[in-house]
């Protein structure tokens, strides 16, 4: 319940804000609505939410715990697509709500592969990382689809396909058994006596 909660107040915001734009780049600045910032928000809250909070009790249970966190990161990505949809959607130019919700996918896999590089507190660096290189990439005018692909139009096919890429490498590497018992046991070394 608070993971919707404060998923709807960034939806709010980024609605709210949608009309206000930032200039990112030089030689040619994007015009970058708040709304199309929404994706990298949403994509960590959604990564945090489906991180177990007791890595160490799910790796010990009988039961497979890892396919109610793919259950429940499956439900977070399905409301976070929805509130990004309608905070995009008054949006007009190159990215659309199309393109938020392709940004979303890519970036919640980002945001996975960061949360199980480096730990679910900072999973937030890498797609926050990917969106500025991709946007300030497309800024300078040089077409890289491999940076670039957040700043291409919503229905450009190479752009989608890295988006979808990144997000099933994402799942794999948050739902791998070794990567899973790694954290628990990491868990285990920092709990408290």
């Amino acid at each position: 319940m608070p993971l919707l909660l404060v998923l709807i107040v960034a939806a709010l915001a980024s609605r709210e804000l949608g009309g206000q734009r930032l200039l990112v780049g030089t030689t040619e600045p994007i015009p970058l609505p708040w709304a199309a910032v929404l994706p990298v928000i949403t994509a960590y809250l959604s990564t945090v939410a489906a991180t177990s909070a007791l890595p160490l009790q799910e790796h010990l249970s009988v039961r497979r715990v890892d396919l109610y966190d793919l259950l429940y990161l499956a439900t977070a990505a399905v409301i976070s697509v929805g509130l990004i949809v309608w905070a995009a959607q008054p949006l007009i130019g190159t990215i659309t709500e199309l393109g938020a919700t392709r940004n979303y996918l890519g970036l919640l896999g980002y945001s996975l592969l960061g949360a199980t590089a480096l730990r679910p507190s900072m999973g937030w660096t890498v797609p926050t990382t990917v969106l500025t290189i991709g946007l300030v990439v497309a800024g300078t005018g040089m077409h890289l689809p491999p940076l670039d692909w957040p700043a291409r139009h919503d229905t450009d096919p190479t752009s989608w396909a890295i988006s979808i890429a990144i997000l099933f490498a994402g799942v794999a590497a948050f739902l791998h058994p070794t990567q899973r018992r790694a954290i628990a046991l990491q868990s285990a070394r920092t709990e408290p006596d």
